[in-house]
């Protein structure tokens, strides 16, 4: 749900939208928000807001609540393109979507093993991208916004750390290709253009490997 475009494989086999719905609602004439996670969430992004790395689907548990929330407004509104999320969000109610926000940034989550990726060198270069940022390539330091070892900045910028090489990249070249473009100011696609193949795996390779 955080940064980038994915797609169901086979680890998240998403049950009809309709389908998912009428489960929550019969839980309770007015479901929980444990019940709504329970139905809709869960079959991709884990029981615990752990994600799924083999799918490059995102962790949520942990993440910042206005981030959140404002990834599932773009959702519902058409400004950030999934056809599985925008149908979920666009059949959830403004307290629903941020109540749901909420209740995955109050969740603790081991980060899967999984998640982890990219060589040493790979490490390196970006730890070096994380931190100092490349100035013959007019790169900005990846800290600068996302916070000290990528822990996040509450209102603007989600946490990197711990989420998995396979998400991040495929956020990265989300960004990259134009497919996402839902941040304020454009300020991901102008940083991004500069980055090549290799600096996208080396960043989401050092931050994957962070807690």
């Amino acid at each position: 749900m955080v940064a980038g475009t994915w797609r169901a494989g086979p680890s998240c086999i998403a049950p009809t939208v309709a389908n998912l719905l009428v489960t929550a609602a019969k839980s309770e004439n007015a479901p929980t928000t444990p019940a709504l996670a329970a139905s809709l969430c869960q079959s991709c992004h884990g029981a615990h807001g752990e994600g799924s790395p083999g799918a490059a689907i995102p962790r949520l548990a942990g993440q910042s609540a206005a981030y959140l929330e404002k990834q599932l407004k773009d959702y519902a509104a058409g400004t950030r393109d999934n056809t599985i999320m925008s149908q979920f969000a666009k059949r959830l109610s403004s307290p629903e979507l941020a109540s749901l926000a909420a209740y995955y940034a109050s969740l603790n989550s081991p980060i899967l093993p999984a998640a982890r990726g990219g060589t040493a060198s790979a490490q390196s270069r970006g730890h070096l991208l994380a931190h100092l940022a490349d100035e013959s390539h007019r790169v900005e330091a990846c800290d600068n916004c996302h916070g000290p070892d990528g822990n996040g900045a509450t209102r603007t910028a989600p946490y990197l750390a711990g989420q998995s090489s396979q998400y991040l990249t495929a956020a990265l070249n989300a960004w990259k290709q134009g497919t996402r473009k839902n941040d304020d100011g454009k300020l991901m696609q102008s940083v991004v253009d500069r980055l090549d193949a290799n600096d996208i795996a080396a960043i989401a390779a050092y931050f994957s490997n962070l807690d």
